[in-house]
């Protein structure tokens, strides 16, 4: 999150950049363009949106965001229409942004946990070693190999490129090691994305079909809540790739 200091908006400029928050979060390119076209000044200074005005973060990644949690079909079938409809928005949004930047390869430019403060991310801050003498005191009093236990730590932190490295070494993603039944790193993901699929994420992108920008929007929690979204959708898919292999 390093910035140029001559990039950063002002409080006023960022209050604006909400509209361009909201037109990029819900796909709307129409909308993109003509803030782009109204206000050149501040548009340019969309790598630096602040985030509860302490935290920067580039608002194309609204857009990746957006393109991992529309691109699976496993949804109910009454939900199918609006995530169909995302889809294409988000594809003509990533349209958009090969276009601007002149590049036909652009990817997410963040990792997810540089913002674990805004959604379920543990902190990641603390070694393995003080976590597991944490987590030991609640788990079932079984062995469990050190390998499953340090994939929970990395999945916990979304640390993709060492969860991927344990899974390749045999981790098992289907362990439970609390007396739940419910604590295999793949259930934990799972459920947490059902959770923010049908508690907020969908039930928002449904409201705005309808009301469009005539209501009221708490940007900090609908950042956290779509960049939350995405990072376990992304590392559910990952988990899932191995999941024969752990049976």
């Amino acid at each position: 999150m390093t910035r140029q200091t001559n990039n950063i908006p002002t409080k006023s400029e960022n209050k604006k950049m909400e509209e361009l928050f909201l037109a990029i979060y819900f796909n709307d390119v129409e909308k993109v363009i003509d803030f782009k076209n109204q206000y050149p000044e501040i548009y340019v200074k969309k790598n630096n949106f602040q985030i509860d005005y302490c935290t920067t973060f580039d608002l194309i990644n609204l857009t990746f965001f957006n393109q991992t949690v529309w691109e699976d079909d496993d949804w109910r079938e009454d939900t199918m229409p609006l995530v169909k409809k995302n889809r294409q928005r988000t594809k003509k949004m990533l349209d958009f942004w090969r276009t601007e930047f002149a590049c036909d390869d652009i990817k997410r430019n963040i990792d997810y946990n540089q913002y674990c403060d805004f959604f379920y991310c543990v902190d990641y801050i603390d070694t393995y070693e003080e976590w597991l003498k944490e987590e030991q005191e609640d788990m079932q009093e079984k062995e469990f190999r050190e390998i499953d236990l340090k994939l929970m730590y990395h999945v916990e932190r979304f640390h993709f490129v060492e969860t991927k490295k344990l899974l390749e070494q045999g981790a098992k993603v289907d362990i439970d090691f609390y007396e739940d039944d419910i604590s295999s790193v793949i259930s934990r993901i799972g459920t947490e994305i059902a959770f923010l699929a049908t508690t907020f994420v969908v039930p928002e992108f449904e409201i705005f079909e309808k009301k469009g920008y005539n209501q009221k929007f708490d940007i900090t929690d609908m950042f956290g809540r779509l960049l939350g979204f995405a990072a376990h959708e992304e590392m559910y898919n990952l988990l899932a790739e191995y999941e024969e292999k752990s049976g």
